[in-house]
């Protein structure tokens, strides 16, 4: 039974996830008007004039995989989505028990237990919004490990991965970059080439000179992305822009306080990884990756609850580089208030909606984010000083 224990809690996790998941609605609804539209031929006015559906901020892409989703009835588009959604689940899950074998031993059924509480946030939060990090957490922890394979294929096959969700959503970009410092040269070959069949395919599905144009309405419209969505005010933005954009002097916001302060944490943490590049062990190679996707889900300035997933495999890694550590028991102390605050601010914890919005509003789990970053730093650098 204990072998069995994983496979069923993820059981328990995923069968109420398909039923709020049935309901069609949430970012589905946007995905599928987006369609419509591409159909239609309104390529340009999805980026310039896009309020009505819901508002889209997707590259150029993205728009080409989604075209055909309105061939569907909009409930068949729901339940491919669902299925779509129950593929990534399974992904996902395969490939951490892939990097973090120890989840999976008996010994250390504990560790498997505070992951899969933590998991339960973002995994509920993305079958519910219907949204695409599921899927992208999924085919991002393929990369990981097929990044490091013994095989040229999986090389390459993960860079072009890692381009081609970096093409859709910005925030990938992170992992990019740090996969071009630090990933075997087909791997850096394989980003080259998924970026220009992220630009190449456009082309063919709406034709040259739309397809041309495309990145430049793109980028226009990312740009207004925080008009629509006001850090300060967005209660579900739970990332460390949100929280200087809450606390800092609005004059400080104003003259890009948030955009300096995040551009040098991120610059730091490239130039870090660069001197370390030649140092890590490839033992560590996968506490370094859990710290990255915990420190893009920190400074990603659109991160809200669904997207909590990306700081699940930082919650396998640590107890495991902290195992031998003599503060251990201060960094299991910190884990427990980490969890509280990241997992537990949640209505159907608190019983209250309003509660949780109040306490989502200052930011709290973003402290509870901070400190998960701050741990894993130290332990991952004690361990590379080993």
């Amino acid at each position: 039974m204990t072998k069995r224990l994983p496979f069923l809690l993820l059981l328990i996790l995923l069968l109420p996830c398909w039923g709020i998941a049935l309901k069609p609605g949430g970012d589905l609804g946007v995905y599928y008007q987006a369609s419509t539209w591409l159909q239609r031929g309104w390529v340009a006015k999805l980026y310039s004039d896009n309020a009505e559906i819901g508002n889209f901020f997707y590259g150029p892409f993205g728009l080409a995989l989604l075209k055909p989703l309105a061939f569907l009835s909009f409930s068949g588009a729901n339940l491919f989505w669902l299925g779509l959604q129950t593929l990534s689940y399974c992904g996902f899950w395969f490939f951490l028990f892939k990097i973090f074998p120890e989840l999976l031993s008996p010994i250390k059924k504990g560790l498997f237990l505070l992951v899969w509480v933590i998991s339960i946030k973002p995994i509920h939060a993305s079958f519910q919004s219907h949204n695409v990090q599921l899927i992208f957490a999924a085919i991002l922890a393929a990369s990981e490990w097929g990044s490091r394979s013994g095989s040229v294929f999986q090389r390459w096959l993960s860079g072009i991965a890692v381009a081609l969700v970096a093409s859709i959503k910005i925030y990938p970009l992170f992992i990019a970059l740090y996969y071009f410092l630090k990933r075997p040269k087909e791997v850096k070959m394989g980003l080259l080439m998924g970026g220009l069949i992220s630009l190449l395919i456009p082309l063919g599905v709406f034709g040259i000179s739309t397809g041309l144009s495309l990145p430049k309405l793109f980028t226009a419209n990312l740009l207004h992305y925080h008009q629509v969505y006001d850090l300060a005010k967005d209660t579900v933005s739970l990332s460390l822009p949100s929280l200087l954009a809450t606390y800092l002097p609005k004059t400080w916001v104003d003259h890009g306080a948030i955009s300096l302060g995040i551009g040098l944490i991120s610059l730091v943490f490239f130039v870090d990884t660069f001197f370390q590049r030649n140092m890590a062990l490839s033992t560590n190679e996968r506490h370094s990756w859990a710290f990255l996707w915990a420190m893009m889900g920190l400074l990603n300035s659109t991160t809200r609850p669904d997207y909590f997933i990306y700081f699940v495999p930082a919650f396998a890694s640590l107890p495991l580089l902290v195992e031998k550590e003599k503060m251990k028991k201060v960094y299991y102390v910190g884990l427990t208030v980490s969890v509280f605050l990241i997992a537990f601010i949640t209505e159907w914890v608190l019983g209250s909606r309003e509660l949780t919005h109040h306490l989502e509003s200052l930011r709290i789990p973003v402290l509870g984010i901070l400190l998960l970053c701050l741990m894993q730093f130290v332990a991952l650098r004690n361990k590379l000083k080993i």
